[in-house]
């Protein structure tokens, strides 16, 4: 088995909880607006970069839908929750980033999210400086199936996709990671992934702490 030289953290669903302030905030924002945005939807939208969201919002409320308005407001909504409520990180996320970093391994974030947001929520979680890299949805011009982002990393940092590992909470993210021929590590969100998609991950675990245990790929 190849040696394990990067590890590459989507963030939404893997690194933090967000996506259940995002679902909140936009089903909340779409009712000022007048629209009725359902769970169903929404959890269609898992691993999307803003680009594909939109595109998503035209076809299922029609091309008037004020998406770049809606979006801004969604994002405002989602900064309240945290300034009210507090950022919610995943269990292991600190304990596995030090891990990595005992072991010499590099780390970088490859997220959906648009760059002024993902370094906020990185910042806030006091570990934008533990990676070494951070790409974002808005610095590719492929979102996820495709696997521009991760092969971008993995190019960033000079490293052999088959020497990195991915680790991912969602089924759109699983697919680009093995499209571009690195191993992925499921830690699910929201969805539990069909059994198609666990076939394809290397492993699937239930938290960051988990990842740890994984000892073959790190030693």
């Amino acid at each position: 088995m190849s040696k394990v030289e990067l590890v590459i953290f989507d963030m939404d669903g893997l690194m933090f909880d967000t996506e259940t302030l995002a679902k909140r905030a936009w089903q909340e924002t779409g009712k000022i607006y007048n629209y009725d945005i359902s769970q169903e939807f929404l959890l269609g939208l898992l691993g999307m970069n803003k680009k594909s969201i939109a595109e998503e919002f035209r076809k299922e409320f029609g091309e008037n839908f004020p998406f770049d308005e809606i979006y801004i407001e969604q994002g405002k909504c989602v900064s309240r929750i945290i300034e009210e409520e507090g950022l919610g990180v995943k269990e292991g996320l600190r304990e596995l980033l030090d891990y990595l970093t005992e072991k010499k391994i590099k780390k970088a974030v490859a997220t959906s999210s648009i760059r002024e947001r993902a370094e906020k929520l990185l910042s806030i979680a006091g570990v934008l400086d533990k990676y070494d890299r951070v790409i974002c949805g808005d610095e590719v011009t492929k979102g996820k199936p495709d696997p521009e982002i991760f092969v971008t990393v993995c190019k960033k940092l000079d490293v052999d996709p088959a020497n990195a590992i991915v680790l991912e909470d969602s089924e759109r993210g699983l697919e680009a990671a093995v499209a571009g021929g690195i191993r992925c590590i499921m830690v699910p969100d929201l969805v539990e992934p069909s059994e198609k998609h666990t076939k394809l991950a290397h492993s699937k675990v239930k938290n960051l702490i988990e990842v740890i245990n994984l000892t073959d790929l790190f030693s």
